[in-house]
Order: structure tokens, then sequence, then C-alpha cells
């Protein structure tokens, strides 16, 4: 009886793309396995062979936080390609010189890692974290705020927005509940998508939903923070504090909506809610 001759191997295709980089893990004593997000191809898997090696064309390359261009082989039957070439397009070093702005371009991407899936392209996504790295990059205001903007951007990506001046549920002007006091707050329920009016705030409390209050002052410097080009801070008050309250706000939210914690997430949020009725004067983190 003959023997059956094994499958021809499917011809790979070479692919070209810029790419940020999501995450990378050592492989045997010389290799790389990287994740990337790219414009045209969406999250892409690859392996970076003897990258550790000093001789290496990828020595130096990938790098975190930086616009790189990769091309690389993928084959149909394998969901991990092989790179061939890479080249840095933009360093970010100025980031990396200030330690917050180190720890909110982290954030970046491990937010970006969690929300992508391989297979779909997204070039908003793409062009979101780019924006915000560079945005880290040239300091165009506290790292803070500049990472609450790009949480809230990602939020509307997603379709999780948070109601920051109307009702999440009717869409009716959401009244303060204490106008008069010296911090005016808003009902607030992150289970119902954002601000309340007071129908259905108590609607949602009486169903056993939790409902709380935030700083009507906070809401709306969220909604700026949402509205504005990435960076473009003019026209609201960011100071540090402000800005780490804001950040508190939208870190909560965005984990509430994620199911998880980043890890990048842990140390800031650990502390007690800064915006809580008796919450004392933030610290910068």
């Amino acid at each position: 009886m003959p023997r059956s001759r094994p499958a021809a191997r499917r011809p790979a295709s070479r692919t070209s793309d810029r790419a940020i980089l999501l995450r990378r893990t050592p492989f045997g004593e010389t290799s790389l396995v990287v994740h990337v997000l790219t414009p045209d191809h969406g999250r892409v898997e690859l392996m970076a062979k003897g990258a550790h090696r000093p001789r290496s064309r990828f020595f130096g390359v990938l790098d975190w936080f930086d616009t790189l261009e990769l091309s690389w082989v993928q084959r149909k039957e394998s969901d991990l390609g092989t790179l061939r070439e890479g080249e840095l397009l933009h360093r970010r070093r100025q980031l990396t010189r200030s330690l917050r702005s180190y720890r909110a371009a982290q954030t970046v991407v491990e937010l970006v890692d969690l929300v992508t899936r391989a297979g779909f392209s997204d070039r908003e996504q793409f062009s979101l974290a780019e924006g915000a790295l560079d945005a880290l990059d040239r300091a165009e205001g506290p790292p803070s705020a500049l990472l609450a903007g790009f949480e809230l951007k990602l939020l509307d990506q997603l379709g999780l927005a948070p109601a920051l001046v109307s009702c999440a549920t009717c869409g009716a002007p959401a009244a303060a509940v204490d106008p008069a006091s010296t911090e005016p707050r808003a009902p607030f329920s992150a289970s119902v998508g954002g601000r309340l009016c007071p129908i259905h705030a108590n609607e949602a409390h009486a169903s056993g939903l939790r409902v709380g209050t935030l700083p009507v002052s906070i809401l709306e410097s969220a909604h700026f923070a949402l509205r504005a080009p990435l960076g473009d801070l003019d026209g609201a008050d960011w100071s540090t504090e402000r800005s780490i309250r804001v950040l508190d706000f939208t870190g909560r939210f965005l984990d509430h909506h994620l199911e998880t914690r980043p890890k990048s997430h842990g140390r800031f949020l650990a502390a007690p809610d800064r915006n809580r009725r008796t919450a004392t004067r933030p610290k910068t983190p």
C-alpha cells in the first residue's frame, strides 16, 4: 500500500504594519513572544526569534511605549506569526523620565491589552493609545488628568461611557442633592450607567442596586475630559488635586465594567475613595 504524502504547507503571507507593544514573554533563552496592537491588523501575536541576542535585528527595538514598524510572516494554520523585521519609528523617551508619566503609560498599555482581541481591526483604538502615549511624552498636563481622559475615551469606544450630565435612565437633568453645600453632589450608580435623576436614583436603590453620590464638579471635569481632544486641558480646573479625584472616579468606574482591577490600578485605587463625602484632601500618588 503506497504511503500517503504529507499535506503541502500553505504558503505564508508577509505583512507589515505600525505597532505598539502590549505584552512580551520570554521564550527559551534568547527569543520573545510579543503581543502588539496595530492599526490595520488589530492585535497580533508574534515570535521574535533570537531577540535577546546582542546582534539580533530586534535588539533594542521591542521596547515599551514606542511606535514601531514591524514585518512578519503569518501562516493560516497558526495564530502565532514570525517576526522578520523591526524598525523604531518613534521613541518616547521623555515619559520614562517621570515616574508618574511612566506609571500612567503602563496603565494605558495594560488597559489596551485587556480590551483588545485578535482578529479585530480598530484604527480608533490604536490612535487613542498612541495619542495618550504622545500626550504623556510631551507632558501636556498632569499625568493623572491625561490618563483620566484616556480612560473615559476608552470607555466611550467600548460603549460604556458614563452619563455625566443627564440621567443615565431617562436623559432628564440630574439635579444635585444639596446644591447649597460647599461641594454639591449628584446621585450616581455605576451599575445603572452613571448620574441619575432623583426619581430613578430612588428606583435603582429600591431594586437593590448600589446608588451613591459624586461631587458635581468632578462629574463636570470628567465630562470635559471625555469631550475634549486628548491632551487639551484648557478651559477646566486641572489642579493636581482635581485631576487625581477625576482619575479616582474613572478608574473605579472602569474596573466595575471590566469586572477586574488592572495591576497598574492596584496601588492608586488601594486608597479610600477620594470622592467620598468624608474624603480628606487627596495626596499625589
